[in-house]
């Protein structure tokens, strides 16, 4: 079919993992090569690459299972597609209430990942794409998604990920984000005081699971001469804590 790219490689590197995820237990090499109909140089050669990328996993019996890499591939589509479903209602709702444009991220490979999106009715609007990410040291998810991270954890992510100077107001030295974070930890939500964007203002407030752990967040984010702390602060905090508390209590949390 014209436009079609079709990467042998590839669908043979599926047709293995297919084959090891189907069996109940970990699959031999001589199986996997009878399953796929595949030459056993081949089924050995591209199981050196899943297992060296960590998608197969070969035991002491030397028999191959699906490697640590996938579950945790698969846990976390499973929790962005539960959280996605149970937010929408209240994305929807403070989207009606504030007619700013409302995010759901998760924390993903230390970085802010945007999962889901209602945008602002007005034509000057802040919107980030689904799938893409962000920082966490400029971005109020960022930091209510580091929530009940130590500080040791904080400043090993900023030290890898870097403090980038977006605007005036972005903190660029880690101990003044430590600082930012003790007062997240006491108000239980966070505020981008035009720290990514000039233009924009945002909050955001934490999702818990069952364990009391922090595992997404919803932000609210508008233009900042139209979305102000002063509205903010007198309208917009206690529905959001509000919104993300309902949140929670459906996933189990009792805190």
């Amino acid at each position: 079919m014209a436009g079609k790219i079709e990467v042998q490689s590839l669908h043979r590197a599926f047709d293995i993992l297919e084959v090891i995820g189907n069996s109940r237990n970990p699959i031999s090499i001589k199986k996997i090569t009878e399953d796929t109909g595949l030459p056993k140089s081949t089924v050995y050669r591209l199981l050196n690459n899943l297992e060296n990328r960590n998608y197969a996993f070969c035991d002491h019996n030397g028999n191959y299972r699906l490697g640590y890499q996938l579950l945790m591939m698969s846990q976390w589509a499973e929790k962005e597609f539960e959280i996605k479903h149970l937010a929408k209602e209240y994305l929807e709702s403070l989207n009606e209430f504030t007619k700013e444009t409302i995010h759901l991220a998760i924390l993903q490979k230390k970085r802010v990942l945007y999962v889901d999106t209602v945008e602002s009715p007005h034509p000057s609007r802040l919107v980030a794409k689904l799938g893409t990410t962000n920082s966490v040291h400029c971005t109020a998810l960022g930091k209510v998604l580091l929530l009940h991270h130590t500080d040791a954890e904080i400043l090993a992510i900023l030290e890898e990920e870097g403090m980038e100077k977006r605007t005036e107001n972005t903190l660029t030295k880690p101990l003044d984000y430590l600082k930012e974070m003790e007062n997240v930890r006491k108000l239980g939500y966070a505020l981008d005081k035009q720290e990514s964007e000039m233009e924009g203002r945002c909050i955001g407030a934490p999702i818990y699971d069952k364990a009391g752990k922090v595992i997404a967040a919803i932000s609210i984010s508008g233009i900042a001469t139209r979305f102000s702390l002063d509205f903010i602060e007198k309208e917009v905090v206690d529905k959001l804590l509000d919104s993300t508390l309902r949140i929670s209590r459906i996933l189990g949390y009792v805190g």
